[in-house]
């Protein structure tokens, strides 16, 4: 009886994907039969595009898979990378063979591709030129995806670093005779990457200690009425140097302020976004916290009545440049249920506006007069990125069980900002009877602290967009196929819909308020020149012609003229 209703649920999926109505679509590409059970399937599997309009799909694969003219094969429960260009020709694609999963992506101005996710033990990450590497997760761990790995690659797929991270036990609580490890314990998830001038930033989520290079976050655990001794989570962002995946430095770390204690506290979620110099992070978290970042280090206590088992979930932004942290406390009323369901699942900066998306449970600490329907509800927040002031927060107020708030919840995938407009994603899950079951898709375009319900029946499992082409990524668990589609964004203010970039322009120099990072490209997507941290660029010495200017955010269409 439940494979037959997860089946009738199952077939509102449709195979491909489509964007909202006012979203063109250019063109989709699938990848068929990746798996064999819906369940092996990654459901938050990321995208992206780069700066010349190439999209980037990933995903799951436990059976032989067919991307343009490469066939992969996989090792256990494998994963893959493949590469589309402007039109939606397979450029090429990887796997990642072995038990792996690919959480996160990201590229750089010369259109590297990076991405990030977890591991078990041993698998070998492909590369276009044969040069393959075996990279291993941590000793012993053959079954549980505990390790992290990231993977650098050139624009044409070949693989130029890999780093893999891995927990280990404290070994004086190992020793203790009172540490009994639940199962995947300890662990390091990496959950999201963002190349920035020359750095690769990732946000992770930990028990146990982890070391990084030179960079040491030690585990935090909770003492259980002196019987044994349980991991606690802690958070943190560190960044990299992009060429090589080396010299590692910590951006922030948090966890509980107290070493074996008898709380069980911690953080839930993490997640960031950069520009210029400057990172921008948000994490949900409960008990008393200790916040660190280069230059300093502050204590945050959120309410909790031990007594009556009353825990506050707050979350917590920050902006960090310099070393130095602007800190703001979102604060909300206390509640009984242990449930982890308060996620900050993606964050982006457009104009002067900080996105936040994920989900939360009871009061929504964005704005104290919203509260959860169901039993969470996906949600949109505007912040204004200078002050860290809310301008407005949407919610999804579904009542994904129809009464049920005990075995339903909704799940946040991915969100897309263009022109003022958030495009949320996620999807209902059931869990009942040691059995989980996909009851339902979710899209919504969220505005102005409202959010409009698509009733799109697909599930999006990433969405990117550089400004001109947006990409989704969704799954289909009935035939078990990845789709990715790519559409020309509506709206802005620019030539065909172009969010652009603000420039001055003088001749064919163009001048900018405030400092860019520019890249100036050819409309074949070839870039002809780079300039970082600059107040100007000059087209002067290009042959006459269209080019593309972009910050890797906001773009513009100039022409080449003689004057």
């Amino acid at each position: 009886m439940k494979r037959t209703l997860l089946i009738a649920a199952c077939s509102l999926f449709l195979t491909g994907t489509q964007a909202f109505a006012a979203d063109q679509q250019k063109w989709s590409k699938s990848v068929e039969n990746t798996v064999s059970k819906w369940e092996e399937l990654n459901l938050q599997a990321p995208t992206a595009v780069d700066n010349a309009g190439n999209t980037y799909a990933t995903g799951a694969f436990t059976q032989p898979i067919v991307i343009g003219s490469t066939v992969l094969d996989p090792i256990a429960n494998s994963a893959y990378l493949a590469k589309y260009d402007a039109n939606g020709n397979a450029l090429w694609a990887v796997g990642l063979r072995g038990a792996a999963t690919i959480t996160a992506i990201t590229t750089d101005e010369q259109n590297n591709v990076y991405v990030a996710g977890t591991l078990a033990d041993a698998v070998e990450v492909g590369s276009t030129d044969g040069k393959a590497q075996t990279v291993n997760g941590k000793a012993g761990e053959v079954e549980n995806q505990v390790s992290s790995f990231i993977a650098a690659y050139s624009a044409e797929g070949a693989l130029k670093a890999t780093k893999v991270i891995w927990p280990e036990a404290n070994a004086e609580i190992a020793s203790s005779g009172l540490y009994f490890p639940q199962e995947g314990f300890p662990y390091i998830k990496i959950n999201h990457i963002e190349a920035n001038n020359g750095k690769l930033y990732a946000s992770a989520m930990y028990t146990g200690d982890v070391t990084i290079d030179n960079v040491q976050w030690k585990g935090i655990y909770m003492n259980i009425f002196d019987f044994m001794y349980d991991d606690l989570i802690s958070a943190g962002i560190f960044s990299l140097d992009a060429s090589a995946l080396d010299n590692a430095e910590s951006v922030a770390q948090v966890g509980v302020k107290t070493q074996l204690g008898g709380d069980q506290m911690g953080v839930e979620s993490i997640n960031f976004t950069t520009e210029s110099n400057s990172v921008y992070l948000c994490f949900a978290a409960q008990g008393t916290l200790t916040f660190t970042y280069p230059n300093g280090s502050e204590d945050i206590t959120l309410a909790f009545d031990n007594t009556n088992g009353m825990v506050e979930h707050a979350f917590i932004t920050a902006a960090i440049q310099d070393g130095k942290a602007t800190t703001k406390i979102f604060h909300a009323d206390s509640h009984s249920n242990g449930a982890s369901y308060n996620n900050i699942g993606k964050m982006q900066i457009a104009d002067n506006t900080l996105y936040i998306g994920g989900t939360f449970h009871q009061m929504m600490p964005f704005d104290n007069k919203l509260t959860h329907v169901g039993g969470c509800d996906l949600f949109v927040t505007a912040l204004d990125k200078n002050s860290l002031e809310v301008q407005w927060t949407a919610q999804s107020s579904l009542d994904e069980g129809n009464g049920d708030t005990q075995h339903f919840n909704e799940n946040f995938t991915s969100m897309a900002v263009n022109n003022g407009e958030v495009s949320l994603y996620g999807y209902v899950i059931q869990d009942q009877n040691s059995e989980k079951t996909i009851t339902q898709s979710l899209a919504y375009t969220c505005s102005n602290g409202t959010a409009t319900n698509n009733d799109v029946p697909l599930l999006v499992t990433g969405a990117a967009t550089n400004g001109t082409t947006k990409a989704l990524l969704s799954a289909n668990i009935t035939d078990f196929s990845t789709t990715l589609a790519a559409y020309t964004v509506s709206g802005g203010d620019g030539i065909n819909g172009v969010k652009t970039l603000s420039a001055q322009r003088v001749g064919n120099t163009f001048y900018f308020a405030e400092p860019n990072d520019i890249a100036v490209y050819d409309l074949q997507g070839r870039m002809l020149k780079q300039a970082n941290h600059a107040t100007s660029v000059s087209i002067d010495d290009l042959n006459q012609g269209i080019y593309i200017l972009s910050s890797g955010k906001n773009t513009l269409k100039v022409q080449k003229t003689s004057f």
